[in-house]
């Protein structure tokens, strides 16, 4: 039975196959980062459970949410390409699980052409646009709307309503003050 990631499960079996013996698994933890920005490729993750965030961060430590993944798709498929220089971070904002692999062995398999290379790049087309949206919304909406949008993204790739993150770590998402979250998610309580 493949793992609940759906890269994994959308491959062909002979692309799974070739996969299987140097995919390792992995329980990951709310907060662990998977990929600092500016650091060399370390690992590819396929998420069965549990959602990451990819932003950036300036110098004086302010940082912004590009996207959210979770199991729909791979963190790590920078892989790909032939430059280490990356200002992307990416860390866990649940829990969860998954496995990992080396990205060489990821990179040779994209370049066979297959599936996966087909999905990964589907999925990269999506994230561009997923962070083309939310660099958008963040000039012109509000951060009740934001926060939605950020709130309705989150259950989708962690798959639940039951939402265990803290005003902290949204307020760093969306790059606003503790206190608007705060204000924002008492009107959506109250309504």
């Amino acid at each position: 039975m493949r793992p609940a990631n759906a890269v994994l499960s959308a491959i062909s079996d002979e692309e799974y196959e070739r996969l299987l013996p140097h995919l390792e698994a992995v329980t990951l933890k709310a907060g662990e980062v998977l990929h600092e920005s500016h650091s060399a490729r370390k690992s590819v993750y396929f998420l069965d459970f549990g959602v990451a965030a990819m932003s950036v961060r300036t110098a004086e430590g302010a940082e912004l949410e590009l996207s959210i993944v979770g199991n729909e798709s791979t963190v790590g498929e920078r892989a790909i390409f032939d430059y280490d220089f990356f200002i992307i971070e990416c860390a866990m904002l649940t829990d969860g699980r998954g496995h990992k692999i080396d990205p060489k062995i990821f990179k040779a398999e994209f370049r066979r052409g297959g599936d996966l290379h087909d999905i990964v790049i589907n999925n990269l087309e999506s994230r561009i646009t997923e962070a083309s949206q939310t660099s958008l919304c963040n000039q012109m909406h509000s951060i009740r709307e934001r926060l939605a949008r950020w709130m309705l993204t989150l259950a989708d790739r962690a798959v639940s309503e039951d939402l265990n993150i803290t005003h902290d770590v949204i307020r760093k998402s969306l790059g606003v003050t503790r206190s608007s979250i705060a204000r924002a998610a008492m009107k959506f309580k109250r309504e």
